[in-house]
């Protein structure tokens, strides 16, 4: 007779060895104390220890003095004013992230991160946590819950208590994300002998970074940046059987994790059928490919520069991959009365549930973020529906294609495009003609392999 696990009391987590003790220590830039967006906009910060670095557990931490305009926060809150993520050791970049404000604001926030996040955030990031729609600017009525019995949308700063004035200062503490940031092995940095690892962040502009009622925000000023790790101490003996693990695994450890590849593209103003955008994405496995597009006009995108996404008028969509489509057949929208068969009072749900197939929740019960008929692929992209002193919600149209075959249960699984000769393209098909171009930022995640050799390098492959 087997007991159910519920019941066998044989099998436990595994006792810690080595006497472990978890350390919190400080990381400062090495390269000054105050960062703006128009003048010094890179921090570098080394890490180098004798411990075990545990990144899941670690958070950038920074204080930011708003310029002359009062402003707020876009959806990305503290992620937004990072415009490039870096990881280098020894002169070589192992992670590059560009348009990492975009990739959260627009896609990876408002898609995972449910409505308790939501209000973490609001403590971490200083975002706006209420859903009062109907409150302008300067409205006296405190921010409601998050909204969700009545299907209310996160709005943008409502009432002015969530602005942040005019040379004010406020602190944020962010997890980084991607690349060795999101795995959950703990990395020896004691094996990386005199080779530091290095962060690097180039800040956004201001005008991307905060929203302003006023239309605009001038610059922002980063300081007291420290890098807040959780790193754990063994013993000797641990160390000595990691070394040997390296040893017997041909002179590598070896950490897998998830890292995403910026590309953009435009879909012309008045097109009309496939529009095709080039992905040059070389990668041994590519797990899946996310895009969000809008005007660069209009009100909503002028004001949510790295969160706002429109509908683009879409039909269709899918990635072509040499002479072959994923998927077979095209992810089917129905926004408008362009689309086939006519518009449906909801016809997003084929294109949102393809998005959380790219998240592993498009068999959850959770759901995927916040996004939901409220806020979600209402608008085509050329839009001039309100300002942010009109209580303007935030509007998200994060789309997603999987390719993985063996989603989370092994790695290399996904589509191999490393071959140069193969053309990669984003098909989009437009039913809905826009006046506007359209810009669209499109980020393939791909698995990535960081090899730390006996010599204390680590180097990717991807």
């Amino acid at each position: 007779m087997s007991l159910p696990s519920s019941l066998d009391y044989t099998k436990i987590l595994p006792i810690a060895a080595g006497n472990p003790r978890a350390m919190r220590r400080t990381f400062l830039p090495v390269n000054g104390q105050s960062f703006t967006a128009a003048g010094n906009n890179i921090v570098r910060i080394e890490i180098s220890a004798d411990q075990f670095w545990d990144p899941m557990h670690s958070y950038l931490r920074f204080d930011i003095t708003n310029g002359a305009a009062t402003s707020a926060m876009d959806f990305g809150g503290g992620h937004g004013f990072i415009r490039r993520l870096r990881l280098e050791q020894a002169g070589s970049i192992i992670m590059d992230t560009n348009r990492y404000d975009r990739l959260l604001a627009g896609i990876l926030l408002p898609s995972q991160g449910g409505y308790d996040n939501l209000q973490h955030r609001t403590i971490t990031e200083n975002i706006p946590g209420g859903n009062n729609v109907s409150a302008a600017a300067g409205a006296t009525t405190a921010p409601i819950a998050a909204g969700v019995a009545t299907g209310s949308v996160t709005t943008a700063p409502a009432p002015a208590t969530d602005y942040l004035a005019a040379a004010a200062t406020t602190s944020y503490s962010i997890p980084l994300v991607g690349g060795l940031f999101s795995q959950d092995k703990l990395v020896p940095l004691q094996l990386l002998s005199s080779s530091p690892l290095t962060i690097e962040i180039e800040l956004a502009p201001a005008v991307d970074a905060m929203v302003s009622a006023a239309g605009g925000n001038t610059d922002y000023t980063m300081a007291n940046v420290r890098y807040i790790a959780q790193l754990v101490e063994t013993s000797p003996d641990v160390d000595a059987q990691v070394r040997m693990v390296q040893e017997m695994s041909g002179g590598h450890i070896v950490l897998n994790s998830t890292d995403y590849t910026h590309f953009s593209g435009q879909v012309p103003a008045n097109a009309a059928g496939q529009v095709a955008i080039n992905v040059p994405a070389r990668r041994k496995s590519l797990k899946s490919l996310l895009f969000v597009g809008a005007s660069q006009t209009g009100a909503n995108f002028t004001n949510f520069r790295q969160s706002f996404g429109g509908n683009l008028g879409l039909n269709n969509y899918f990635v072509k991959i040499g002479s072959i489509n994923h998927p077979a057949t095209p992810i089917e929208c129905r926004f408008t009365a362009g689309g086939p068969g006519g518009a449906l009072l909801n016809g997003r749900g084929e294109a949102l549930t393809e998005l959380a197939k790219c998240f592993g929740t498009a068999g959850s019960l959770i759901g995927t973020g916040i996004l939901n008929r409220m806020n979600y692929a209402l608008l085509s992209g050329a839009v001039a529906n309100g300002r942010l002193a009109a209580g303007v919600p935030f509007k998200f149209s994060p789309f997603g294609i999987d390719l993985e075959a063996f989603q989370r249960t092994a790695i290399e699984s996904g589509v191999n495009t490393a071959d140069r000769s193969t053309p990669i393209s984003l098909i989009l098909d437009i039913g809905t003609v826009l006046a506007e171009v359209q810009v669209v930022d499109a980020f393939v995640s791909f698995d990535s392999l960081y090899y730390i050799d006996s010599t204390g390098i680590i180097s990717v492959s991807h």
